[in-house]
């Protein structure tokens, strides 16, 4: 038996030091992790201390053709960009441009919330850390306006989902409105202060913040989309420029590794100071706990997290026991993963071009786990399931919504009576018109057929933009009717938005 135990104990990897990083695993790893999780292409980046010990690339830039990844293709690194927002704001401050605890209208006189306490309250603090009280509202800025100005105004009227400060919740518009005024102290715009403040210094020059310069790069990659049905397949960028500081900068391995060595410097870069360490350090300390639920629980699991909380446009938490920051992002055919471990000096960047997928998340776990010493542990095989199991959920969802529909019902009233306009504050405007025999409706810029599930609840299927509306097949959007107490339409709960038939 002793023999044998031994024998066991042969096979297990010895932990690995910092000072012996293996890149030849991490090769195998990520090429293990593509074939597993179906990945088109990758590139990774890995910082220890002030050197890039890590720069690699893998696969292609779009399925099926032949052209491979280098480590300055370009990728939509998407919600990473807000650690960028951020440090933009980070360094106004340590100018005595502002400062965190601003009242928000005072920099955007136009900013309001529909909520009385938060209008009057929130600072630039409470937008960088997710706690106005307010969802995500992402259709506003997604599917229904392209200009910024408007995206704010009309986010500012939405419901709130949770009292001021009450609640940790991720939400977009917050990082838009930060950017808008970082440009606006620059007496610029959000990109050109980014570009100027932070790309340039740190040479991250294939860098930029809009999909039409990311997309028309001569070396970028094609963002695929991940079906239900497990087809995989190339999509448009997303046209997102109006999203500013909360999603929109496009950049590569090689540049992403010159980000994680400033901040790793403590906003150093080169030998020359950028932002004080103590007002950089500020980003990186928990300004509000969350938990890692819904959505958010695959990130941060139990065996690798027991503290969670947000900084500014930072994720703050734990990883097997280490400090750690961090920060992911999503488009609709891309995904990164950014980690550090400050007191370590170690980063990880990984990005992707497919969603969803967990493939960031396995390689830059794994990555970290051979820089701090850590036994492994098979974050490939995790997150694979870890997507099984949101397909399989969905697979529920779907059947049990089948299973709870009431047959051999119809609408209360003929077609013709649903038809209209319905308003909603911060929504705007839905559309409702027949065609033959069906109802469509349209909100911005997206149209929907409306199948009949029963009484007066139907199914809201996006159709058109047809190059958009592929990555919906994992949704369902239910539209219901209201009708008022004189058995006429008032009404439809779409969205969940509450919008009130026109009159006029």
């Amino acid at each position: 038996m002793r023999q044998v135990v031994l024998f066991a104990l042969l096979l297990l990897p010895a932990p690995l030091h910092a000072a012996e990083f293996d890149s030849k695993s991490l090769d195998a790893i990520v090429e293990h992790a593509m074939k597993e999780m179906a990945v088109p292409g990758a590139a990774v980046v890995v910082v220890q201390g002030d050197k890039i010990v890590y720069l690699k690339a893998f696969g292609v830039v779009e399925k099926g053709k032949p052209e491979k990844v280098t480590t300055t293709t370009v990728f939509a690194i998407a919600s990473c960009t807000k650690a960028f927002t951020a440090t933009l704001l980070g360094m106004l401050a340590d100018e005595g441009k502002l400062k965190w605890d601003d009242k928000v209208r005072d920099h955007l006189d136009y900013f309001r919330l529909s909520d009385e306490l938060a209008d009057r309250e929130v600072t630039l603090r409470d937008l960088l850390s997710h706690r106005t009280g307010m969802p995500r509202h992402d259709m506003l800025w997604s599917g229904l306006s392209t200009d910024t100005g408007e995206i704010i105004r009309r986010w500012g009227k939405g419901k709130p989902s949770t009292s001021f400060r009450s609640t940790w919740e991720y939400s977009n518009v917050p990082f838009t409105t930060a950017g808008l005024i970082a440009g606006k102290i620059e007496k610029s715009d959000w990109p050109t202060a980014i570009q100027k403040r932070i790309f340039d210094p740190l040479q991250m020059k294939s860098s930029s913040t809009t999909s039409k310069a990311g997309s028309s790069s001569p070396d970028h990659a094609t963002p695929h989309y991940y079906a239900f049905d497990k087809s995989i397949s190339p999509v448009k960028w997303d046209q997102i420029d109006h999203a500013g500081g909360a999603g929109c900068i496009n950049s590569t391995a090689a540049d992403m590794g010159n980000w994680l060595r400033f901040h790793l410097a403590g906003g150093e870069f080169d030998g020359k100071r950028l932002i004080a360490e103590r007002v950089l350090k500020e980003t990186h300390t928990p300004q509000m706990l969350f938990k890692p639920e819904g959505p958010f629980a695959v990130y941060f699991p139990p065996k690798a997290t027991r503290f969670s909380s947000y900084g500014l446009g930072w994720f703050v938490h734990d990883y097997r026991g280490y400090d750690c920051v961090s920060h992911g992002g999503t488009l609709t055919g891309f995904r990164s993963q950014c980690m550090m471990i400050p007191e370590k000096k170690i980063g990880v960047f990984v990005v992707c071009n497919l969603r969803p997928s967990t493939f960031a998340e396995a390689v830059t776990k794994t990555a970290l786990d051979q820089l701090l010493g850590l036994p492994t542990e098979d974050w490939v095989k995790e997150n694979k399931a870890a997507m099984a199991l949101l397909d399989f959920n969905t697979a529920v969802r779907f059947k049990k919504r089948e299973a709870e529909r009431k047959p051999d019902t119809k609408p209360s009233l003929a077609l013709k009576s649903y038809v209209g306009s319905y308003d909603e504050t911060a929504y705007g405007r839905a559309e409702v018109w027949r065609e033959a025999d069906k109802l469509m409706l349209r909100c911005g810029k997206f149209t929907f057929r409306l199948d009949h599930y029963h009484f007066d609840t139907f199914t809201a299927v996006p159709v058109e933009p047809a190059d958009e509306v592929v990555s919906f097949d994992r949704a369902t959007i239910d539209l219901q009717f209201r009708l008022g107490t004189n058995g006429e339409v008032e009404g439809i709960r779409f969205l969940d938005q509450e919008f009130k038939k026109s009159r006029k």
